[in-house]
């Protein structure tokens, strides 16, 4: 694993002749965490402790990153096993990750059905870097966003396919006795976030990302505000003054957009932060609000697998 930040570009404009020397000396530089024999799912930014959780699909593992010490030599856990699997099909990957206030983190198992299942759940990880499920979920369900409101809340997303049509909902989670229903009638949702009083879904199949009030979620996507209209929404994260950040996993069928990390104001209003050739397969993403700096997981070139790290004006 190599520890290490790899210098890419300024994350500034290009400059003419007039830039003052006090903007240049102000030019903030983007960096990638280089993240070798690794797939990088999610990632998740403890502003508390200062350190980045690397969410990776290689060894079902969980790294741990910080400015000073860069990528730890040991992952910092490896996420419990579904019960009775020894190893992981290449195709079960771990999802979105959420932490509670005692240090505790969640992260999300996308599940495959079918006569070799490998159900999805939750895992708990930990201080000390043990893990384990929390019990009693409902085992046919894919599993991907998850999310932590101020109140210590946790929100799931998940859904489950039958004749090619996505059924999503959202439930409450409880780590020690499983979960309870709270809103249904959405497709394929894939992140999970909670910005002010406000808790956040991206649903790819619709090509959207919903929100609605926390203390009163309708049960029912239709009651649900479309936030925002944007090509294969993926995990998501608050931004500053109210936005959202969304990975794009893959390109949209039929669609000339490129494959980007897109930065979405308040006002719902779309833009692209970074595009491919710069992101390849974008994924999960996390905002640093003190250094002004966004965290994306790309796992899409095989040769340079790791972490973007985007400078955020």
């Amino acid at each position: 694993m190599c520890a290490g930040l790899r210098l890419l570009c300024l994350a500034s404009a290009c400059c003419d002749d007039s830039t003052s020397s006090q903007q240049a000396e102000n030019a903030v530089e983007d960096s990638f965490i280089d993240l070798r024999d690794s797939a990088p799912e999610d990632v998740l930014w403890d502003g508390a402790k200062q350190r980045l959780f690397i969410v990776d699909n290689v060894g079902n593992r969980v790294w741990q990153w910080t400015d000073k010490e860069g990528v730890g030599s040991e992952p910092y856990a490896v996420a419990a096993m579904p019960e009775g699997v020894s190893e992981l099909p290449e195709n079960v990957s771990l999802g979105q990750a959420s932490h509670l206030a005692d240090g505790t983190l969640l992260v999300t198992r996308f599940g495959v059905p079918g006569p070799d299942a490998v159900h999805g759940g939750i895992v708990l990880i930990r201080a000390d870097g043990s893990s384990e499920l929390v019990p009693n979920l409902d085992r046919s369900l894919h599993r991907l966003g998850i999310a932590t409101a101020p109140d210590g809340r946790i929100y799931g997303a998940s859904f489950s396919a039958a004749g090619g049509k996505q059924s999503g909902r959202i439930n409450v989670i409880e780590p020690k006795t499983g979960e309870t229903q709270v809103a249904d009638g959405f497709g394929k949702l894939i992140g999970l976030a909670v910005a002010g009083d406000r808790l956040y879904a991206s649903d790819q199949s619709a090509g959207a990302i919903f929100d609605a009030p926390l203390d009163e979620l309708p049960a029912h996507a239709d009651g649900w505000h479309r936030f925002a209209s944007l090509p294969k929404p993926d995990q998501i994260c608050e931004g500053p003054d109210g936005s959202l950040f969304s990975g794009q996993f893959q390109a949209a069928a039929g669609s000339a957009d490129p494959t980007a990390v897109r930065w979405i104001a308040r006002d719902g209003s779309v833009k692209t932060l970074r595009a491919s050739p710069v992101v390849t397969k974008p994924s999960g993403v996390s905002y640093d609000k003190e250094h002004k700096r966004l965290f994306v997981a790309d796992s899409g070139d095989p040769a340079h697998p790791g972490v973007h790290v985007f400078a955020v004006p």
